[in-house]
C-alpha cells in the first residue's frame, strides 16, 4: 500500500470511527433511558445495568455500521474535493479506480465484520443479555421490595415493604407478612436485610428484627426477637424458561432451524426473513461505499456542485436503507418476495457501478438546480451587504 493508499485509508477510517462512536454513543444512551427503571424501581447494581445496556450494542452497531461508513466516505471525498486534492490527482494523473482502491478496501473490512457480528457475536450478545433480564425479573424481592410501598402478592398471601434501600443490595426498614397458612400468620420486622443466593436458593437474610406469630384458634400473638434470621424464598422465585426469537439465533440455527422449535412454529416467516436479513448484510455496507463514491469521487470545482451530489448521495443512500428495513416485515409475511432482501442494496450497487463507469448520470432535476441557484446567489449578497 502506497503513501497515497495510506493516506486515504487512514482518513477515510478515522473518520468512520469517530461517527461510529458517536452514533453508537447516542443509541446507547437511549437504551440507558430505558433501562433505568433497574436502578430507579429495581434496585440492581451498576453493574447489572451497564451490562444489560451494553449488550444490545453489537446488534445495534450493526445497523449503525452502514450509515457510519457511509458518512465516512462522503466526508472523506468532499475534504479531498474542498481541499482542491481530488483536482490535484486528476491533474497529477491519478486514477479514480486508485481512488477507489483504499477506500475499497475499508468497505471489505467493514462488510466482514459485519457479517460476522451478524452471524454470531452479535445473536449472543442478544441470547445473553434475554437471560439477564429474565434474571433480574426472577429477583422477586428486586420487583416487589418498592421503597415506601406496602407490595401484596396476591394469592401467595405475602406482604412486603421496605422503608428504604441501601448500597450493594442492603434493605433498611423491612416488613413482612407471611400468611400463606391460616393457622400459623407470621409478621417479620426488622432493621435490616439483604438477599443471600445459591444456585438453586434464595434466602432474605434479616438482622436486628422481631418475628410475630399467630397460632391455632385463638391467634394468640408470640413475639420472638432474633439477632438474623433466613426466611426462604425460593417459592416465590419463579422458574423463568428464556424463549430465543429470531434476532436471538446464530446463523447456523436460522440455516438448519428445528421445526418443532416452540418460537419457530409461532412465526416460520420472521425466522425466514432474519436468515436473509443477515446473509444480506454485507451487501448495505457496499452500497454505501458505491454510492458515496459514485457522486463524490469526480473532482468538482464548485461547492454548489459538490452541495447537490452530497444531497444525491445521501437520497440514493436513505432509499436504499429505507427498502431494506422496511420490506422485511412483508419478507416475513411472503417468501416469494426474500429477494427483495438482496434486490435492495443491489441495486444500489449496480446503479452506482454504472454511474462510475460512465453508463449512467445524476442529474439534477431543473427545479432543484433553479432553487439552488437563488439560494446561492442570495447567500453572495449576503456576504457582501
Amino acid at each position: 500500500m502506497g503513501r497515497l493508499d495510506r493516506y486515504l485509508f487512514s482518513t477515510a477510517t478515522i473518520a468512520f470511527l469517530a461517527v461510529l462512536g458517536s452514533l453508537t454513543t447516542m443509541v446507547w444512551l437511549t437504551q440507558v433511558l430505558r433501562r433505568f427503571d433497574l436502578l430507579a424501581t429495581q434496585g440492581q447494581s451498576l453493574y447489572i445495568f451497564l451490562t444489560v445496556t451494553a449488550l444490545a450494542l453489537p446488534m445495534l452497531m450493526l445497523v449503525i455500521a452502514p450509515i457510519a461508513l457511509f458518512i465516512a466516505i462522503v466526508f472523506t471525498l468532499n475534504r479531498l474535493s474542498a481541499d482542491s486534492e481530488l483536482i490535484v490527482m486528476n491533474a497529477a494523473g491519478v486514477s479514480r479506480w486508485r481512488i477507489f482502491r483504499p477506500l475499497f478496501a475499508l468497505t471489505m473490512i467493514v462488510a466482514t465484520l459485519t457479517l460476522l457480528v451478524s452471524a454470531e457475536v452479535g445473536p449472543w450478545t442478544l441470547r445473553t443479555l434475554r437471560e439477564q433480564i429474565a434474571k433480574v425479573n426472577a429477583d422477586i424481592v428486586s420487583n416487589v421490595a418498592i421503597p415506601g410501598r406496602f407490595i401484596s402478592m396476591g394469592e401467595r398471601g405475602l406482604t412486603f415493604h421496605i422503608r428504604e434501600r441501601g448500597p450493594n443490595g442492603l434493605m433498611m426498614g423491612i416488613f413482612v407478612y407471611d400468611a400463606r397458612n391460616p393457622e400459623n400468620e407470621t409478621t417479620y420486622i426488622a432493621e435490616r436485610g439483604r438477599i443471600a443466593q445459591t444456585d438453586k436458593q434464595a434466602f432474605l437474610i434479616l438482622d436486628q428484627g422481631v418475628m410475630q406469630r399467630r397460632q391455632g384458634q385463638t391467634k394468640s400473638p408470640n413475639f420472638v426477637e432474633f439477632q438474623r434470621y433466613a426466611f426462604d424464598m425460593s417459592q416465590l422465585t419463579p422458574a423463568t424458561a428464556v424463549l430465543y426469537r429470531a434476532t436471538d439465533r446464530a446463523l447456523f440455527e436460522l440455516l438448519a432451524a428445528d421445526e418443532s422449535d416452540e418460537m419457530y412454529k409461532q412465526d416460520p416467516g420472521r425466522f425466514r426473513a432474519e436468515l436473509h436479513k443477515r446473509l444480506a448484510s454485507p451487501l448495505f455496507p457496499l452500497a454505501a461505499f458505491i454510492l458515496a463514491f459514485a457522486f463524490l469521487g469526480d473532482a468538482r470545482t464548485t461547492r454548489q456542485g459538490r452541495g447537490l451530489a452530497i444531497g444525491g448521495a445521501a437520497g440514493s443512500f436513505a432509499l436504499v436503507e429505507i427498502l431494506g428495513f422496511g420490506t422485511a416485515g412483508f419478507i416475513a409475511k411472503n417468501a416469494a418476495l426474500t429477494s427483495i432482501s438482496y434486490l435492495v442494496p443491489l441495486a444500489g450497487i449496480g446503479y452506482g457501478l454504472l454511474m462510475i463507469a460512465g453508463y449512467a448520470n445524476f442529474r439534477t432535476p431543473a427545479f432543484v438546480q433553479q432553487a439552488a441557484d437563488y439560494l446561492a446567489a442570495r447567500f453572495e449578497r449576503l456576504k457582501t451587504a
